[in-house]
């Protein structure tokens, strides 16, 4: 079946094509940021209020979104709906095609781009949540065990869960650090598993402890078990942080950041800092060593967001890359660009992809 392209549709009928271009938009805004008034979504989408209204109000009368005091949100049929919506924006926004051209570049099986940027827009996070939601939805099966790692990212794939498939069980992908306790992969395994009415099974132990204490930890009971079914997680998420924030947060001290900075390190996922060709420069004490030990085909799903992420996020999927790579549209412009000028040909790793 031969393809169209949207300046095709503009070309045929361009106020048409208009007209359902903002209503797509819309019902994509609304859906990252329910409940969200008028005036905010204006804002938001650089239109006039004037046409978000009439917008609004046709969507209204089709029965795909309520207006309220409190904003405008999607109805169940709205909600139904956004699959194909999210298509035709990625069709009209050209961001298929930069899915295409990463996907070819980092050589990576499937490669999902969510519009904005989240560094100047908080609700595209929202949207990566709901992104990787839709990739966890098709892949996974009753019985699977789900671990997943923390940070502000996971927050969101947490909260856009829902109740997907029976016996499923979620655990921690790695211990805690940091001072945000909503942030912790625990937290975050909780907060996922009660989405999903799902099982789940928490670690209690911090990242960073030597290889000994480590060790003895493993043997408790309660964290013997968890360990077991990390090992054997059919589905991994995890997310990626730039290499100086993650140090920040983990506390290293002058030794280990002076190797950090003497090694170009710019990202750092699960537990490893990595510089941009891809190289692990610096392994830190971490319970995510498990990850995969008794699974190795586990399907590996990334994801993060924001062009001051890029380089981090680059050098992640060069050293750890992933099945699904689900990120905005501002680190993918960043990371394509980033990748061709560093001729990322020469680093990537092949990786199995069973």
């Amino acid at each position: 079946m031969q393809k169209f392209t949207w300046p095709t549709i503009r070309r045929i009928a361009d106020k048409q094509a208009e007209e359902i271009a903002h209503r797509a938009l819309i019902m994509e805004r609304i859906q990252a940021a329910e409940p969200i008034g008028r005036r905010s979504l204006a804002e938001a989408l650089e239109l006039p209020e004037r046409e978000v209204r009439k917008a609004a109000d046709a969507l209204k009368a089709e029965g795909l979104i309520t207006l309220t005091a409190s904003g405008m949100q999607l109805t169940p049929a709205g909600h139904a709906l956004m699959p194909e919506i999210l298509a035709m924006c990625q069709l009209f926004s050209g961001l298929n095609q930069v899915e295409d051209q990463l996907r070819a570049q980092l050589k990576l099986p499937e490669v999902v781009i969510v519009p904005g940027d989240s560094d100047n827009a908080p609700h595209v996070l929202r949207a990566i949540g709901q992104a990787v939601a839709g990739v966890v939805g098709r892949r996974v099966k009753d019985g699977m065990i789900l671990a997943v790692s923390g940070g502000s990212t996971m927050v969101a794939v947490a909260h856009a869960m829902s109740p997907l498939a029976q016996g499923i069980t979620v655990v921690p992908a790695r211990g805690g650090f940091g001072s945000l306790a909503e942030t912790q992969a625990d937290a975050v395994a909780g907060e996922m598993a009660r989405h999903m009415n799902a099982a789940c099974r928490l670690m209690h132990l911090p990242e960073g402890m030597d290889q000994e204490t480590l060790s003895k930890a493993a043997k408790l009971p309660g964290v013997a078990e968890t360990l077991r079914m990390m090992r054997n997680a059919d589905m991994i998420i995890f997310g990626v942080g730039r290499a100086d924030e993650t140090a920040e947060k983990r506390g290293l001290d002058k030794v280990q950041l002076k190797l950090l900075e003497k090694s170009h390190a710019v990202g750092e996922v699960l537990g490893d800092f990595i510089s941009l060709d891809g190289k692990v420069v610096y392994r830190s004490g971490t319970l995510s060593k498990d990850l995969m030990a008794d699974k190795p085909d586990a399907t590996r799903i990334m994801a993060a967001g924001g062009n001051r992420k890029a380089h981090a996020m680059l050098a992640a999927v060069r050293s750890h890359p992933p099945h699904v790579l689900v990120i905005d549209e501002g680190a993918a412009r960043a990371m394509l660009q980033y990748s061709k000028e560093t001729k990322s040909q020469d680093y990537i790793q092949e990786a199995d992809y069973a």
